[in-house]
């Protein structure tokens, strides 16, 4: 184990040794190229002096600029589900409106009426499940067994037929209006001969005695016929059907009938929520707090589905941005950016990008990169909130560096990427000395370490005659 530790240890002296030798090399080769290809190549007729400058202490800053319009950071189209007559519009154009205020109503009459009635279905098909999971009650169990009675009883009447004295009843009843018959014609006869002798007494008496005689004949032949298979079949149904109903009351409901029944009360259910929902957007609340800015129709007026109010959230304006596609590398998530709006030049708005989109947009004829800024409200600003759709000029801050070394981007030589040094001014001569470099722009770089403030730092070499 000890031996694979020296080993690694070896390695590692091995490799600090070349990274060193390596940064020798390049400072050498650095110096070499500068005084042997570089003051050479800025050579011309006459004396050569070399160009510098003084490491200074300032501020730096990277930045994209590009336009912008102030969005609302939310935005939204009310409607009604359904149309109808709009019974209160309680907001105009720029009212302040707070989550949960009451915009507009519908005439709720129709949608009440209907919620009522799903009420009452609702309340019908529980007690159809009530009954049919319940007891039976005495007083339906005494019904359904005098009903099987009397069923019973009534198709024993057709089985047995007429008894003797029914047909004796019968025949007494046939003679008796064949008698009242003869009597009444021998009185009709007697004035049959008068004008008037259709609208008699005599006449009236006939007629009566006539339908009395024909129902008392044909109560006779039914009784000497006996039943017909159909009312025997009528009866034994009657039988079958009081058996049933005083069965279900004693057995209790099938599961068939307990399934239906309580799919019933599902649907009744489901009817009132859908009726109860109706009338709940017959009412329009605001979602959120926010100003309208939109207003499409006006009360007693009958509306569709449109549009009827918009609402917006100015109270964390966002601005969408744009800057061109060459700044891609400068603008980034929580990167600052600071805003002047056109109708207030004198303001400096404060934010931060919080979006860019993945895909660059068509403006102008050219791809440009969109993004988002939220703002931040200014103590000392008086107007806020802003208005939507105020056009800005932004600045984007890929970095910011404040009170740091700073030397021209002419004074750094490039060794490897990423790697610089600058040649420092010592006694006139030039020196080369790798420096750490920060934030950089087109005309200055900001020196991490390397470099002291007041250090004169070569720029190039310039000709003389």
């Amino acid at each position: 184990m000890s031996g694979v530790s020296s080993l690694f240890r070896d390695r590692r002296v091995v490799l600090g040794a070349a990274l060193v030798v390596a940064v020798l090399l390049a400072a050498v080769g650095g110096w070499y190229y500068y005084s042997t290809q570089y003051l050479p190549a800025q050579a011309v007729d006459g004396e050569e002096t070399i160009q510098t400058a003084t490491v200074r202490r300032g501020n730096l800053a990277v930045v994209a600029g590009g336009s912008g319009t102030l969005i609302p950071s939310a935005e939204v189209d009310l409607s009604f589900s359904s149309g109808g007559r709009l019974a209160e519009l309680l907001v105009e154009v720029g009212d302040q409106v707070q989550a949960g205020d009451v915009l507009a109503r519908l005439d709720e009459t129709d949608v009440q009426s209907k919620v009522a009635q799903a009420e009452i279905n609702l309340r019908l098909a529980e007690l159809q499940l009530s009954e049919l999971t319940g007891m039976p009650d005495a007083l339906d169990l005494a019904a359904a067994q005098y009903q099987l009675t009397s069923a019973q009883e009534g198709l024993e009447d057709l089985l047995n037929g007429p008894s003797a004295e029914e047909i004796l009843i019968a025949q007494a009843d046939l003679a008796t209006a064949e008698k009242q018959l003869q009597q009444a014609q021998s009185a009709y006869d007697r004035v049959s001969w008068r004008p008037d002798a259709a609208s008699s007494s005599q006449a009236m008496d006939l007629w009566s005695a006539t339908a009395s005689y024909d129902k008392a004949k044909a109560n006779y032949e039914l009784a000497m016929a006996g039943a017909s298979a159909e009312q025997i079949a009528s009866a034994q149904a009657s039988v079958a059907q009081a058996q049933s109903n005083l069965n279900s009351l004693l057995d209790g409901a099938t599961a068939e009938d307990l399934e239906a029944s309580q799919l019933n009360v599902e649907q009744a259910r489901a009817n009132l929520a859908t009726a109860q929902a109706e009338l709940e957007d017959t009412v329009m609340v605001a979602p959120f707090s926010g100003i309208v800015s939109a207003v499409t129709a006006s009360a007693e007026e009958m509306v569709g589905t449109g549009a009827l109010v918009t609402l917006v959230d100015l109270s964390q304006p966002v601005l969408e941005l744009y800057v061109d596609e060459t700044d891609l590398e400068l603008i980034d998530v929580g990167y600052e950016v600071e805003v002047v709006f056109d109708a207030l030049p004198e303001e400096i708005f404060k934010g931060q990008v919080v979006r860019v989109d993945p895909v660059l947009v068509e403006m102008e004829g050219a791809p440009t990169v969109l993004a988002l800024a939220v703002l931040e409200q200014p103590e000392d600003s008086s107007r806020w909130p802003l208005p939507g759709g105020l056009n800005a000029s932004v600045e984007v801050f890929a970095g910011r560096a404040e009170n740091v070394l700073l030397v021209p981007v002419e004074a750094l030589r490039e060794l490897a990427p990423g790697q610089y040094a600058v040649m420092v001014m010592v006694d006139g001569q030039p020196q080369m000395r790798q420096v750490e470099v920060g934030l950089m722009d087109y005309a200055y770089a900001e020196i991490i370490s390397g470099l002291e403030q007041g250090d004169q730092v070569s720029t190039g070499t310039l000709g003389t005659e």
